[in-house]
């Protein structure tokens, strides 16, 4: 390979500008070092790129499609400089984010990362979802850099969390429930009946239960869908109670059970001996603002 990035340079702006004349002007160079550029090329790749013989060269067929490649290599480079100039920066040239499956589909999740496509396209970004307590152990072990989850206990003096949000919760049960009768019902009622929990990431760490039967589960998902099939009552954040394949099948109940947990909290978690690059320190904040947006409305 004999051709260079500047001839590349010089044959799409010849193409563009329709001549070797203006293609000159614009570049700030001289006529003939345009068409030498351009016959350099022509030999180096071996084939005739303009046709010469009307006043205005015209690419020919060879030259279209040789176009089209010089402007993915140019493209190429250009994202190549991008990056290395993101890096000396000090941005993250990749980032691993675990995002707790009990977010999937949220809209303030899926703005932010249309908006860090936007921000960051040369960041390389790797996303895992996972249920309930893979978040926190994937950061924990560095398989992720940061983790954004509903908060939970027992996360050990390694992770730092940071509360960027909080969710309301439901208390549901299947329309056929015995406790759906009562649509108030008191925290004796619900210690009756069969409770679904989500699992901690150790034992000792889990919600204490309400009911003397409880099954855990470590997603939100999972605690719904059974639900729906009246295997017990569970709180589960009120998005995911109303997720279509659920809500038809769920009735959200009030009263003083309420009062056990009403709300959850969203949170990042990152190791304590980790250092935040801007991307990772973006994210936490953009997170927070959409959260606050969808809120207000």
């Amino acid at each position: 390979m004999r051709w260079s990035l500047d001839q590349l340079e010089i044959l799409i702006t010849c193409a563009e500008r329709g001549s070797f004349s203006s293609a000159a002007r614009h570049l700030g160079r001289a006529q003939s070092a345009i068409s030498t550029a351009i016959a350099h090329l022509e030999a180096d790749l071996d084939c005739p790129l303009f046709d010469r013989s009307a006043r205005l060269p015209r690419l020919t067929r060879a030259g279209e499609a040789l176009l089209h490649e010089a402007r993915a290599v140019i493209r190429q480079c250009q994202r190549l400089d991008a990056r290395a100039q993101a890096i000396a920066q000090g941005e993250e040239a990749r980032l691993v984010l675990a995002i707790d499956e009990a977010l999937v589909e949220m809209p303030p999740v899926d703005e932010t990362l249309e908006a860090l496509a936007r921000h960051y396209p040369a960041l390389q970004l790797t996303l895992l979802y996972g249920a309930q307590g893979d978040i926190a152990g994937w950061v924990e072990d560095r398989t992720a850099d940061l983790g954004i989850l509903l908060r939970q206990q027992g996360q050990g003096p390694i992770l730092e969390g940071i509360r960027i949000a909080h969710l309301q919760q439901a208390l549901v049960v299947a329309r056929h429930h015995p406790l759906a009768a009562l649509p108030a019902p008191t925290v004796g009622d619900l210690a009756a009946h069969r409770q679904l929990l989500i699992a901690s990431r150790g034992e000792r760490d889990s919600q204490a239960p309400v009911a003397t039967q409880f099954w855990r589960l470590n997603s939100f998902y999972s605690m719904a869908e059974l639900a729906t099939r009246g295997l017990g009552w569970a709180l589960v954040p009120r998005h995911i109670a109303r997720y279509p394949p659920f809500r038809d099948d769920l009735v959200e109940l009030t009263g003083e059970g309420l009062g056990m947990a009403p709300v959850i909290e969203v949170e990042t978690v990152s190791r304590r001996d980790g250092a935040d690059g801007p991307i990772a320190r973006w994210l936490r904040h953009t997170l927070g603002e959409r959260f606050r947006d969808r809120r207000g409305r």
